[in-house]
């Protein structure tokens, strides 16, 4: 993995080069914590943001207490939460590189836990983007409700405007044959961990054999790519979005709680605006 000090080199690059742009999102695990943990784990989330510098950020499992703290310590972005509930998701923009078009938050009815699809129109890059968000049903009895929410948010997807490019992620709390049950990825989406060539050391963003952030009465050895992103290009824009970059983020072990900020790992993906010939 490159150094802290490259990485800071391409932040400052993707912020000022006009074609370019980075996309983070990250189940931020607001849950279920000691104030004092929770505080340390959000700052250090927040740090990591700050070091990769991304120009779009999706979070999941934002609470009432972080989204404050979020709020108040990543001040130069615009911060769009998707509801008040006990817990969400949010979407941040860059206030130096995104315009915030529009925005919409769709409840899925049959869910058992309150989950959403959130939805924000924006401008990057000269490139018009839907930027879609969610934290899809979880634990594997669940699955068939997760089946359902994909579904929509695969009509959703459809229905974006054709001048847009759509990017869809978050934790979904995904395993392959749900994406074969929802009918496989509808033509012209794409998975962008296989368009960056399926980099193994960016496959599973959940690994209880590497992140010790959640005890288990018994040895953990699954490991799941729960948190995915999802391509659709424009077809009218002339323009098109290219993934080049997939990167897992959020893996220092934090100094006082000695665990890590979140039992998942963030994705990083960095991206080109290109015309299309």
């Amino acid at each position: 993995m490159a150094s802290a000090a490259s990485f800071s080199y391409a932040a400052a690059l993707t912020s000022t080069v006009r074609n370019k742009f980075r996309l983070m999102t990250w189940n931020i695990a607001g849950l279920d914590h000691e104030p004092d943990e929770l505080r340390e784990c959000t700052l250090a989330q927040c740090e990591e943001v700050k070091m990769y510098s991304p120009d779009v950020v999706y979070l999941q499992e934002v609470t009432p207490s972080t989204c404050g703290l979020l709020r108040s310590t990543l001040q130069d972005y615009k911060m769009i939460p998707a509801t008040e509930g006990r817990y969400f998701t949010a979407i941040l923009l860059k206030n130096s590189s995104v315009q915030h078009l529009s925005g919409s938050i769709e409840t899925f009815l049959g869910s058992k836990q309150g989950r959403q699809l959130q939805t924000v129109r924006a401008k990057c890059a000269d490139a018009e983007l839907t930027l879609m968000c969610s934290h899809l049903e979880s634990q594997g009895k669940s699955a068939g409700e997760r089946v359902r929410q994909l579904k929509t948010v695969f009509e959703r997807i459809a229905e974006a405007s054709s001048n847009s490019a759509v990017i869809f992620g978050g934790d979904l709390n995904l395993r392959d044959k749900e994406v074969t049950k929802a009918g496989g990825l509808p033509n012209g989406v794409f998975d962008i961990w296989s368009l960056c060539g399926e980099p193994p050391d960016a496959e599973f963003t959940w690994d209880p054999t590497q992140n010790d952030k959640l005890e288990f009465p018994f040895k953990m050895t699954a490991k799941c790519r729960f948190d995915r992103l999802y391509l659709k290009q424009g077809t009218t824009s002339g323009l098109k979005v290219v993934p080049e970059r997939f990167m897992l983020v959020g893996k220092k072990r934090l100094p006082v709680c000695e665990t890590f900020p979140s039992d998942h790992w963030g994705i990083v993906c960095d991206f080109k605006v290109e015309e299309t010939k």
